[in-house]
């Protein structure tokens, strides 16, 4: 290591403009426990802007750790600037730690403004409850969208003012049941540190005359009171059923919430808006329009990286032998991410029921798994059983080109031949 890095130092000598020569002695001096030789020779090549987001988010742990705050708000500012997608929050969020726990001078780092205080604890994300993007397994995509149209423009309004790119307009996300559709509106707003209002449908219909026009415009002013905020609209076939295909006081709501997202009156400035339903075809055309949430977004079910996350946290704190996290996910096609917890604790309901009858304390092993899974089937093949309908003869505008892509796969495929075996 000794020859390597004198062998590095005397190319960059020889070489002092060559940025990607620095930035991999940068990274062995950072191996070989070298961090302050390691930092100034990143703090060059921030000041040189060639460092990459992830890059800068390494450069910028690395700093922290050192407890050399002004480096490490330096590489976060330049991770955002470089749209990095994964890891700015939590290092934003460390940061903030060291610094109130004592050491430097706090630099100056752009972010959102501090919470209202009126706002009440659980209308936040604590720090125990708070998750980003690295907390959600696969769905790359999907973040990628999401991170371009509702995170970017909040954290770099300045590179959509210098391309005229208009801010604002919403994303609705759809898919089966129990794929994760609240959680990467968590997510959303863990990353950019924002608070989270999630409005279910229990919050906004009243059976009383205008009662539900009023819960909705109560819960929009809250937010707004609150913003910069995400706010969070569940079940939208509930909240916003189609009015082509319902009479009577329906429409109203319908009309209500399109006013709240048009901002009639008001000001959604900071309003980060997301919606998430399970059959968007059952939402009204309106909300879909440019400027609303006119981002249609596709949550398919986990793909394999993700069920392996999603297994491995399940099983994280649980005693476990032998557990062979591969061969579970290949043994759970189409498994939504409420499959997969549910599997694990009902395998650990068998843990305990051995438990009992043995008077040991056994660990989790993959027979309690595979018991479990010989009975279970994913909850996700009737929702994709109606989806393929609509994708086939509802699909024209093209809409629902990734869904229909997504029923060519292996799986999907296979499963759909076993649904119609079934039903004959």
């Amino acid at each position: 290591m000794t020859d390597r890095i004198e062998g590095l130092r005397a190319a960059l000598e020889a070489s002092p403009d060559n940025a990607a020569l620095r930035a991999v002695l940068a990274e062995t001096l950072a191996d070989a426990g070298q961090v302050d030789e390691a930092l100034d020779h990143y703090d060059r090549l921030l000041e040189a802007r060639a460092l990459s987001g992830e890059q800068a988010l390494v450069a910028g742990r690395l700093a922290l750790a050192a407890e050399r705050y002004q480096i490490a708000a330096r590489c976060l500012e330049h991770a955002k600037s470089q749209g990095a997608l994964e890891g700015v929050a939590d290092l934003q969020h460390d940061l903030e730690r060291g610094l109130s726990a004592g050491g430097d001078p706090p630099p100056r780092i752009e972010r959102s403004p501090a919470t209202p205080p009126e706002l009440q604890p659980d209308e936040l994300l604590d720090e125990e409850r708070r998750i980003t993007f690295a907390d959600v397994g696969g769905l790359a995509e999907v973040k990628k969208t999401i991170h371009r149209t509702i995170i970017l423009p909040f954290q770099r309004p300045d590179l959509y003012l210098k391309y005229g790119r208009r801010a604002g307009g919403g994303v609705m996300m759809f898919g089966a049941p129990g794929c994760g559709k609240t959680m990467l509106a968590r997510a959303t707003a863990g990353e950019c540190g924002l608070p989270f209002f999630n409005v279910r449908i229990e919050d906004i219909l009243d059976p009383h005359l205008g009662g539900s026009e009023e819960q909705l415009s109560f819960a929009f002013e809250t937010a707004r009171a609150s913003a910069p905020c995400v706010i969070f609209l569940d079940e939208l076939d509930a909240l916003a059923y189609a009015r082509r295909k319902q009479q009577g006081f329906g429409r109203s709501l319908v009309n209500a919430i399109l006013q709240q997202l048009d901002a009639i009156g008001s000001d959604n400035r900071d309003l980060l808006i997301m919606g998430a339903t399970n059959a968007p075809w059952d939402v009204d055309d309106g909300l879909k329009r440019p400027g609303r949430l006119d981002r249609v977004l596709f949550v398919p079910p986990p793909d394999e990286e993700a069920r392996a996350r999603i297994l491995e946290l399940g099983m994280r704190d649980r005693p476990t032998e032998g557990i062979d996290i591969r061969a579970l996910v290949k043994a759970t096609p189409l498994f939504s991410g409420a499959d997969l917890r549910a599997l694990v604790e009902q395998a650990t309901d068998e843990v305990i029921d051995e438990a009992l009858d043995s008077g040991g304390e056994p660990p989790m092993r993959m027979a309690h798994l595979e018991k479990v899974l010989r009975e279970m089937r994913p909850t996700t093949l009737d929702w994709l059983a109606s989806a393929r309908n609509y994708v086939q003869f509802a699909n024209q505008s093209g809409r629902y080109d990734e869904v229909a892509a997504f029923l060519r796969s292996r799986d999907a495929k296979k499963a759909l031949k076993e649904i119609a075996k079934h039903d004959e």
